[in-house]
């Protein structure tokens, strides 16, 4: 995607530099404009430096663009420089742009344009602290915009998220509540595949506010309630934002979902926490995200510390295996979602975190180990070949380090995984790769 977008933008700037001003100010300008929307949605170089390259396209475009003559074209330059202003961190300087904008406009662009318009304000507006005239703008968004077209319905849906999310700002519960019907709207007001990102915020704008609410709740009951929607919520969010396509996204999911496990002191819950605050340290860079990095690593030792007395000497591996042997139900899910992290990772990572985990599953040898393997089996099995050869040879590779005596134990235990979890052909060729890497069948 990366390498398109970088091509976009050369073939555009040699088609700005073809099309003289002087003698085609029209078309320069429209060029101009394409130019500038590329540089601000490339995801290639320094973000500011690609946002002030945007700005300049844009004002040469607009400069070109007389209102008189063109005012559509004018109005839709001026929203893209309000949107890199915003993006720069000046929602002063975009709330004017988006406001000419809107007055440039109105009347003489659809109706989902316009609602599209009155969306920008709104957002500007939240971020300058006017909530109430947010609020005013997004009422405008959702009345505007129509439910006939996959456009209208993802503007309508954003419109909805950002009205729930000026009414949650506040933090009273009674808000919050009122912000959840939002919330509820924009979930059922577009399909998922037509707006799955569109779900995903939203659902974890639902988790927030659920998460705030479980606080604020005094009564046990209810508390309890909260915290189960937001965990539910937040699972939710993280089956959309999966790592590494959404590493931001996923890491503050997963680090708000550890927070609501955290809540308990039931060691299986504990667990969970644990796992949520070790995908969000390996989602965080901690070179442009030190802050939330930290605090998802200070949380993950604090867990560990709250699971130490009883669990001396345990590593997470440990505690993983337990927690899937604790929940037959949820295990694949969770084995599947153990490999979705471990498998993007640097071949030596992913093949210390693949022989970590067989190690552990090795090492207890009995009903648990072995229902470990045969997770494991099952779910890489579903994967492309690369991901099954990763995992048998984590397997072969615990094996080699073993005695001879270990070694039969392994194999012993391996062909149990083997014959629960694999069968037809994929059997045959899990064997052949284990006998050609020196397993022997017991």
């Amino acid at each position: 995607m990366a390498d398109g977008a970088l091509a976009a933008i050369v073939r555009l700037e040699a088609e700005l530099g073809a099309t003289r001003k002087e003698t085609n100010p029209y078309e320069h300008a429209l060029v101009a404009h394409r130019l500038g929307l590329a540089y601000a949605e490339t995801v290639s170089g320094q973000p500011q430096e690609r946002l002030r390259r945007a700005l300049a396209c844009f004002d040469v475009a607009a400069t070109l663009l007389d209102p008189r003559f063109h005012p559509i074209e004018h109005a839709r330059v001026l929203t893209a420089a309000g949107s890199s202003r915003r993006s720069l961190g000046d929602p002063a300087a975009a709330l004017g742009l988006f406001r000419r904008a809107a007055e440039l406009a109105a009347g003489r662009v659809n109706a989902d344009e316009a609602a599209a318009m009155a969306n920008n304000v709104g957002l500007a507006l939240l971020e300058l602290g006017d909530v109430d005239g947010a609020i005013d703008q997004f009422d405008v968004a959702v009345a505007g915009f129509g439910t006939d077209s996959p456009d209208g319905r993802r503007g309508r849906t954003s419109a909805l998220h950002n009205r729930g999310l000026s009414r949650a700002a506040s933090g009273r519960p009674a808000d919050l509540t009122v912000a959840l019907c939002d919330y509820d709207d924009a979930v059922a007001g577009v399909a998922f595949d037509e707006a799955p990102l569109h779900h995903g915020l939203v659902q974890h704008s639902r988790a927030v506010a659920a998460s705030a609410l479980a606080d604020a709740e005094t009564g046990p009951d209810r508390a309890q309630a909260w915290r189960e929607a937001a965990i539910e919520a937040f699972t939710a969010a993280l089956d959309i934002f999966g790592w590494p396509d959404h590493a931001a996204q996923h890491g503050i999911a997963s680090f708000n979902l550890g927070r609501m496990w955290a809540r308990s002191d039931d060691v299986d819950e504990l667990r969970r926490a644990l796992l949520c605050f070790e995908d969000a340290v390996t989602a965080f860079d901690p070179r442009h995200q030190a802050t939330p990095w930290r605090q998802a690593y200070d949380s993950l030792l604090a867990i560990e510390a709250r699971l130490a007395p009883d669990h001396a000497g345990w590593s997470r591996v440990d505690h993983l295996l337990a927690l899937l042997d604790a929940d037959p139900q949820g295990a694949q899910r969770l084995m599947r979602g153990r490999l979705a992290r471990w498998l993007p990772l640097p071949t030596a990572a992913r093949d210390g975190a693949l022989t970590a985990f067989v190690g552990a599953a090795l090492r207890d040898g009995g009903d648990v180990g072995a229902g470990a393997l045969v997770l494991l089996l099952s779910a890489v099995m579903e994967l492309p070949v690369e991901a099954q050869s990763a995992a048998l040879d984590a397997l072969l590779a615990v094996r080699a380090e073993a005695d001879e005596n270990g070694r039969e134990a392994i194999d012993r235990l391996v062909d149990r995984a083997v014959g629960e979890a694999v069968v037809g052909p994929q059997r045959v060729f899990v064997r052949d790769h284990l006998v050609a890497g020196g397993f022997e069948r017991p």
